[in-house]
C-alpha cells in the first residue's frame, strides 16, 4: 500500500500509536519482518492531536496543505480501492479549499 500511494504522488509517513508501548511496537515489528518501522515516531512524536488517535490499525489520513480529509481511511484493501479512496480523498480536499501552490 505504501508504494501503491508513493507511485500516487503521495508523501508517506509511517507513525505507530502513542498508547502502544515502545517494546511491545518492537516486538509486533520483528515478529511481522518488518524491522524498518521499528524505529518510526509515535503520533504524538509528530505533533498529532490525540483526536486522530484511532482503535483500528492500520489508518491512513489524507492530508493536503496541512489539513486532513475528516473520514480516514481503516484497513487493508486491493491496489485498486486504495487507489480509488486515495484519490477521493485528495479531490474532495482540493474542491473545498484548493492550496495556493506559488
Amino acid at each position: 500500500m505504501r508504494a501503491v500511494a508513493v507511485d500516487e504522488g503521495f508523501c508517506v509517513i509511517a507513525a505507530r500509536d502513542p498508547r502502544i508501548p515502545q517494546k511491545e511496537w518492537r516486538q509486533a515489528v520483528n515478529r511481522a519482518g518488518l524491522p524498518e518501522l521499528s524505529a518510526v515516531p509515535s503520533l504524538a512524536e509528530l505533533g498529532v492531536s490525540p483526536a486522530f488517535f484511532f482503535n483500528h490499525a492500520p489508518i491512513s489520513q489524507v492530508w493536503l496543505c496541512g489539513r486532513s480529509h475528516p473520514w480516514p481511511i481503516f484497513g487493508v484493501m486491493t491496489d485498486v480501492g486504495w487507489q480509488r479512496s486515495l484519490r477521493a480523498r485528495l479531490a474532495d480536499l482540493e474542491r473545498e479549499a484548493p492550496c495556493n501552490k506559488h
